[in-house]
């Protein structure tokens, strides 16, 4: 009896389930870099949202004493604020300005005449959904008379505050003048 013949198709067998294996194996790497990847924009979009969320805090802080400089500086005298290590509760208007950020060199800065915005923010160290780290702070500086208006005055409104982590801090800083006008009881 003569001995089996192998055929072509035969010797291939082998070679399309090494190629199938191959594919298979570029295809599971693909799929774990896409994984891989998905995570990380997770990440970088939760931290996103984490500086977004300082950000607005502090915003709205500086906002906060604007206004309460425009309502409040013909009553409350300025004071000279130092250096303390606690926040005041409520805003004063401090006779210097908080100092150029190479003389300061940790957030937040701690000065006697910052005080706590505290409306409706929920704080926690833990972080958490809808909570902040600590709450915003604000300082008001008087930077003095402008030379170049007659009865303005220029004050300098520092603001910030930290997102859900202690990581994740926002500053912002708005120069704010206030103009007098001056009338005469007699008429024009």
């Amino acid at each position: 009896m003569p001995a089996p013949t192998r055929t072509r198709t035969a010797r291939h067998d082998g070679m399309v389930l090494i190629t199938t294996l191959l594919l298979l194996l570029v295809i599971t790497i693909l799929a774990l870099a896409m994984f891989r990847g998905v995570g990380l924009e997770n990440r970088i979009a939760g931290n996103v949202l984490d500086k977004q969320r300082a950000l607005q805090a502090a915003d709205s802080a500086q906002e906060y004493a604007e206004q309460w400089l425009f309502d409040n500086v013909t009553t409350m005298p300025m004071v000279s604020c130092g250096t303390q290590n606690t926040a005041n509760t409520t805003p004063v208007i401090c006779s210097e300005p908080l100092g150029e950020p190479t003389q300061v060199t940790t957030v937040p800065w701690v000065n006697g005449g910052a005080f706590d915005y505290t409306t409706d923010i929920t704080t926690s160290t833990d972080g958490g959904p809808n909570t902040l780290y600590g709450y915003p702070q604000a300082y008001i500086g008087y930077l003095g008379a402008d030379a170049t208006i007659p009865g303005a005055q220029d004050y300098v409104i520092d603001a910030w505050s930290y997102g859900g982590s202690q990581a994740t801090v926002a500053v912002v800083q708005a120069t704010y003048q206030i103009r007098y006008a001056v009338t005469s009881a007699s008429g024009p």
